[in-house]
């Protein structure tokens, strides 16, 4: 419809123009090189036109090959693209191999190589072909003309999960070396230093684990938490007091009041056999904010006056009466106090109240050294049946029939 108003439009002013210049066609004189070329101004127009034509078509022919090559490029890198989000499509539904031909078919037309070739080395990872992986990696550090940071990370995360500590440090700190650290290589980085036991290098990072953009303050906390828990179990596994108290006095005011940080200084100090400084924190920590797992850690203690530390948690049985860790405390103290009725009632109590497997296996090993091996036995069997989450139903044996059968068999 379009069309046709164009071409009834150029036709009236084709005739009006044409009525124009049938009256008057003009006059154009050129001059050239010594010569005056003459025509009407209708020719001349004619020629401008064709010239315009010529012009245009010689244009076309010259960047027709250019605009060819770019076509080509544009669908190259298209396919590219495709294959990108193929790969990854594959790489979802566990189809590994697979992924990694179709991400590196393309590799060399991609707009960005470096995805290609780090999506490639997690198939290829995936697929436990380590030399594979690290030769894609290789390439992504090759092709990476801007930032390093993600084939860097990468790196690390996989050595991290193969357990190459010494591999993974030495990438992030070139991670460090480069200026391009990031919030998710900062972690990484205070991550090796934990596992590798490096408590000074991760303190020196601590300020930069609060003030990074991207990591939460509850990550940076529970990160700088777990190097003192770790201190703490490493000096308790070495049992070494001035290692433990070397840890305790560094330890933040506001993790040193942590039931875990508690626990954890209770247990290396008992491992360092100083149960009375344990029973302090502990007691103090008990106090001031109640913790089942404070509780129970308080039934480890061996001090040398038992009755001493069993009247302490008797003493909060009042408010708790019916807690079964504290009752399952009372019962180990009272053990080691040699109250043995005692111990057996609170053990007994506790069970009634929420029974745990810990608690049977110590009536069980009190009835036997009591010489009550069928209570033993009962309590063995019950907390089975707690571990199982079912009584064993066996149908009841007939003990004369059986007596009769196997004489039968005798005889036989």
């Amino acid at each position: 419809m379009r069309g046709g108003l164009y071409i009834a439009a150029a036709a009236i002013l084709g005739a009006l123009l044409a009525n124009v210049l049938l009256a008057d066609p003009g006059y154009v004189a050129l001059r050239f090189a010594g010569r005056v070329i003459e025509m009407s101004a209708v020719t001349f127009m004619l020629l401008l036109v064709a010239a315009y034509f010529v012009v245009r078509v010689v244009t076309r022919a010259v960047s027709a090959r250019q605009l060819w090559r770019k076509n080509q490029e544009q669908r190259r890198m298209e396919r590219a693209r495709r294959s990108l989000g193929q790969g990854l499509l594959e790489l979802s539904a566990g189809e590994y191999e697979a992924s990694e031909k179709t991400l590196t078919r393309y590799v060399r037309d991609a707009e960005n190589p470096v995805a290609h070739y780090l999506v490639a080395a997690r198939a290829a990872d995936l697929q436990g072909a380590a030399q594979r992986r690290d030769e894609l990696l290789a390439r992504a550090l090759e092709a990476s003309t801007g930032s390093r940071a993600p084939v860097l990370i990468m790196q690390a995360e996989i050595h991290l999960k193969h357990k190459q500590l010494a591999s993974a440090l030495a990438t992030l700190e070139q991670l460090e070396a480069s200026g391009e650290s990031s919030a998710r290589g900062l972690l990484l980085l205070s991550r090796v230093h934990r596992q590798t036991g490096a408590w000074q290098r991760l303190l020196e990072i601590e300020p930069r684990l609060r003030s990074t953009r991207g990591i939460p303050p509850a990550v940076a906390d529970e990160t700088v938490a777990q190097i003192y828990l770790d201190r703490l179990k490493a000096a308790g596994t070495a049992a070494d007091p001035e290692q433990l108290v070397s840890a305790w006095k560094d330890m933040p005011k506001s993790l040193a009041r942590r039931a875990d940080i508690v626990v954890a200084y209770a247990r290396a100090a008992m491992a360092c056999d100083d149960h009375d400084a344990a029973e302090a924190k502990l007691r103090d920590s008990i106090e001031r904010a109640w913790d089942e797992s404070t509780v129970l850690t308080y039934g480890e203690l061996e001090t040398e006056d038992p009755f001493k530390v069993l009247e302490r948690a008797e003493s909060w049985l009042p408010e708790h009466q019916e807690d079964a860790g504290l009752l399952l405390t009372c019962a180990l103290l009272a053990a080691r106090a040699e109250l043995y009725g005692k111990a057996r009632t609170y053990l007994e109590t506790s069970i009634a109240i929420r029974p745990r497997l810990e608690a049977y296996q110590l009536l069980a090993s009190l009835m036997e050294q009591l010489g009550e091996r069928e209570r033993a036995v009962k309590a063995l069997n019950d907390a089975l049946a707690l571990a199982v989450g079912r009584k064993a139903k066996l149908p009841k044996i007939h003990t004369r029939r059986w007596l009769d059968r196997r004489q039968g068999d005798r005889r036989r």
